[in-house]
């Protein structure tokens, strides 16, 4: 809110600048900046290079100090309980996000061995890896099942076995006369939900699926064993992370580890996969076409954030070109083109240099800036330059030419710089980092462009026209192309045509304002990442992409989804769960009696599966209870008539055999993988656990839904932390739909109260405001009529917009103004076309992030595209008629 009053409370001089739009210049503006260009023209070379330092020093600031942080949590409020949760758990655990190798071939042998000599690499040169595993050895679970079984449960099974014990005594021909042995139950041993009843540790549920199935339903065997990940893999593989996908002929494998620091430090993950490409690549070579092998989860992610780097520098080296181009086409001549783009090149250095010296740091939304204010940095000096220009065809001094300009154009320049940075330092009202940051970057940026017209420009303009009278140096030429005076004499067919245009512009508003009301917001994130599909625009970024790479000398490994949910064989192979931390190990076990109600009894749809110590290791007190049970059993199977079973009792019986012999166990027996899942930093186990949702995780709404279900749980009195980077959707996309409906309303309350200190009187401020309002309807039904969405990303793009839609109906109205309200003609060749061509520059600032491959920066290009060039073609269709209709020429008395 500051900085909006900060503008609400402009120098009196700027508004009395700007009410003299109708009126001749007042003579003591005029004697300033005649002054100042006559104090410019003698120390120009001063002048310039001390800009030119003051450019390099920032230039040098910046290349020391600012890096690229696209992590997403760095940019919601430190203060906000998902990053309070994050930064629990980073301190408690480390990484919950498992650096995880995917390795496709058909030979699980080959796998197998390529597995072992990951697994030795990470163990002996990553001094940073936590524990390394390829493999889970499930035997333990097996052979203790049985203790994970409730009483009801084991005593079921005991008068099955004992029905099956008499059966097979009486053989089948007997029966039973006298009726005093229980019937024989047929069917599956225990209910079909027992392992997600019990809360069973995947590993342990395996073995209960031989419980399950009917001894009569082979269709069902078969049709399970069709399904089985494991099928074809020798003995000696099966407990490997190793699985077959689908039905095809290939297996693949992983390995996963827990690495000390997390997925979210952004320079530590790009040490550790320039690693993994150096482990990576010897095995490519090796296998060839055979092997198919990469990172995969959220270390991968990262390698999209990683490629924003080249997005980057194509969306730079597109908007450069676009605005080379449209400046070129206007001037015609190098020497304005040298002074607009070195102008723009310098208040980009010095942005750059503000940001290494402020925050360090570009996130998501400011490592686009640059590429933005290169555009819109040119505006302020292509009016400039361009009516200076317009004056030297008139027959005037360069000298006198730069003076009147200046103070002409201040009314224009001052009311178009002012709601411009208004609009951006609306952004400061938000909590949310990306518009903060991108607020006070891009207001320094404007305002650098904005003084650097009037304190650098004019000594580089005079320093270049005494420059270009060398023969060497004739190309630096400012001269205009066209020597002949501007047209001054209006077609009588112009008025006309404004008409037809404006009408054109009205009825397209009204028809197209009904969609507005159709324009949606994108929750997935997966619709804003990377596109990798190679068509359309994706293909042409990627051929700009590797002709920028060839000619850095970067390289950029191609990536591909490789599959690793068959190799876990798993519920629990999302590798971004919730984690839940508690500060007693009983909180634990209440939540863990909590989240089994909540899958068995409540059946919660979103709820996949979780994980706590209870999970692999019931209660002393539970155990002790089930052992005499197991005795029990023991003691049944130890029947010699169990050895003339045959068929599945056969293998039941076997099975069971081997069971009941479990003893009572501790945490510190459990296979040690499973323990490392649940160990924290300092070594202790028991306070914390992990949720596994069924939903899309991309999706914020369905993140927010989750988060309001699992993130603000309770264990024995105790409010436990829970993180997960759902949360991070979820609660990104809450606070800039917040903030955006905020900013939005109160820049359109602060660009209304400008115009009206700006214009004072109800006929130019009802032009802009119905130019306004029309430019609105054309944006917002184009958007909703190709369902085009905002979303977290283009809805900064707003802040432009809304400037740009007062910026193009000032412009034409203080044209119009200014030359006494007696021609529209200047309304289109002479303001009309510079402020095309400063629009043209905005939207080349924009047009390189429509050509990024990824999706949320891209759709920042197309929504600025849209906007901006509605912004154009109504204000220039429509703005001309309403000047003459509600601002007609005053009669002579």
């Amino acid at each position: 809110m500051e900085g909006g009053v900060v503008f609400l409370a402009l120098p009196s001089t700027f508004a009395r600048m700007a009410t003299e739009s109708n009126k001749k210049v007042s003579p003591l503006v005029h004697d300033v900046f005649q002054r100042w260009v006559a104090f410019s023209k003698v120390h120009a070379g001063k002048i310039v290079l001390g800009f030119l330092l003051l450019a390099a020093l920032s230039g040098v600031i910046a290349a020391l100090r600012i890096h690229v942080d696209a992590d997403l949590e760095s940019l919601l409020p430190k203060d906000s309980p998902t990053i309070v949760a994050m930064r629990e758990t980073k301190t408690r655990y480390g990484s919950t996000d498992l650096y995880t190798v995917s390795i496709v071939m058909k030979d699980p042998a080959q796998i197998a061995k390529i597995q072992d000599r990951i697994k030795t690499h990470l163990q002996t040169k990553w001094p940073d890896v936590v524990f390394v595993q390829a493999d889970r050895d499930a035997s333990f679970f097996r052979n203790h099942a049985l203790l994970y079984l409730p009483i009801p449960y084991l005593d079921n099974l005991y008068r099955r076995l004992k029905s099956t014990r008499d059966e097979i005594r009486r053989g089948p021909l007997g029966v039973d006369l006298l009726g005093e042995d229980e019937p024989l139950q047929k069917g599956p041993w225990f209910d079909a939900s027992l392992p997600q009843q019990l809360g069973l540790p995947d590993e342990a549920a395996v073995e209960f699926e031989k419980f399950l199935k009917p001894a009569d339903s082979s269709t069902q065997n078969d049709r399970s064993a069709a399904d089985d990940p494991k099928k074809g893999l020798p003995d000696s593989l099966k407990t490997r992370l190793i699985g077959r996908i689908g039905s095809s002929d290939e297996f693949v494998g992983v390995v996963q580890a827990v690495l000390k620091k997390p997925s979210s430090d952004i320079e530590y993950v790009r040490t550790v996969l320039a690693r993994s490409d150096s482990l990576l690549a010897p095995l490519r070579q090796e296998f060839g076409a055979n092997l198919k092998i990469g990172v995969e989860g959220p270390y991968k992610d990262f390698q999209e954030v990683e490629s924003l780097s080249s997005n980057g520098t194509v969306a730079t080296v597109i908007s450069i070109a676009l605005t080379l181009l449209i400046v070129l086409l206007y001037f015609r001549s190098t020497g304005p083109i040298f002074l607009v783009l070195g102008q723009a090149f310098l208040s980009c250095l010095m942005t750059l240099g503000f940001v290494g010296a402020t925050y360090g740091r570009l996130n998501l939304y400011t490592m686009f800036v640059i590429a933005i204010l290169f555009g819109m940095g040119t505006d302020f000096s292509l009016y400039l330059v361009g009516y200076a220009q317009r004056l030297v065809r008139q027959g005037l001094g360069w000298e006198v030419s730069l003076s009147r300009s200046l103070s002409e154009l201040s009314s224009s320049l001052v009311a178009a710089a002012t709601t411009t940075i208004a609009g951006l330092l609306t952004l400061l009202i938000s909590r949310f980092a990306g518009f903060y940051e991108f607020g006070v970057i891009a207001t320094f940026g404007i305002s650098a462009s904005f003084v650097l017209t009037y304190a650098f420009l004019p000594a580089a303009l005079l320093l270049t026209h005494r420059w270009s009278q060398y023969p060497f140096l004739k190309w630096l030429g400012i001269e205009p192309r066209n020597a002949r005076p501007p047209r001054t004499v209006q077609p009588q067919w112009l008025p006309q045509f404004s008409k037809i245009t404006a009408l054109f512009m009205i009825v397209g508003a009204v028809v197209l304002a009904p969609f507005a009301w159709k324009v949606q917001f994108e929750y997935d994130f997966a619709n804003l990442r990377e596109d990798h599909s190679g068509k359309g625009v994706a293909k042409i970024t990627m051929v700009i992409d590797k002709l920028v790479n060839n000619l850095t000398g970067r390289t950029k490994a191609k990536t591909e989804d490789l599959p690793i949910r068959e190799a876990l064989n798993s519920n629990r192979t999302s590798s971004q769960p919730v984690v839940v931390l508690a500060r007693d190990s009983k909180s634990m076990d209440a939540l863990h009696d909590t989240l089994l109600r909540r899958l068995t009894v409540d059946r919660e749809p979103m709820l996949r599966s979780f994980l706590t110590l209870r999970t692999f290791v019931p209660l002393d007190t539970a155990q002790a209870s089930r052992l005499p049970y197991l005795t029990r059993i023991d003691s049944l199977l130890g029947d010699p008539i169990f050895n003339k079973a045959s068929g599945s009792d056969s293998e039941m019986v076997s099975m069971l055999k081997r069971m009941v012999k479990a003893k009572a166990f501790t945490p510190e027996e459990i296979p040690p993988w499973a323990l490392n899942m649940l160990r924290e930093r300092d070594g202790s186990y028991g306070r914390i656990g992990f949720i596994y949702g069924r939903f899309n995780s991309s999706d914020s709404r369905d993140a927010a839904i989750f988060e309001k279900k699992f993130g603000n749980l309770d264990g024995a009195g105790e409010k436990l932390t829970s993180f997960a980077s759902s949360f991070v959707y979820a609660d990104l996309v809450r606070m800039v739909k917040e903030d955006s409906f905020r900013m939005s309303i109160l820049m359109l309350v602060i660009l209304v109260v400008l115009l009206g200190i700006l214009l004072r009187r109800a006929g130019p401020i009802a032009v802009c405001l119905l130019g306004m309002m029309a430019c609105l309807s054309w944006i917002l039904g184009f958007m909703g009529l190709f369902g085009i969405k905002v979303g977290v990303f283009n809805l900064i793009v707003i802040t432009t917009i809304q400037a740009a839609l007062t910026d193009v109906v000032i412009y034409l109205v203080l044209a119009w103004e200014r030359n006494g309200r007696n021609s529209i003609l200047d309304l289109y060749t002479g303001m009309g076309a510079l402020m095309s061509v400063a629009i043209g520059t905005t939207i080349a600032g924009y047009t390189g992030m429509s050509f990024t491959t990824h999706m949320g920066i891209r759709s920042m290009g197309n929504f600025a595209l849209i906007g901006l060039g509605a912004c154009l073609l109504v204000s220039l269709g429509l703005t001309p008629w309403l000047c003459q209709v509600l601002l007609p020429q005053k009669s002579k008395k």
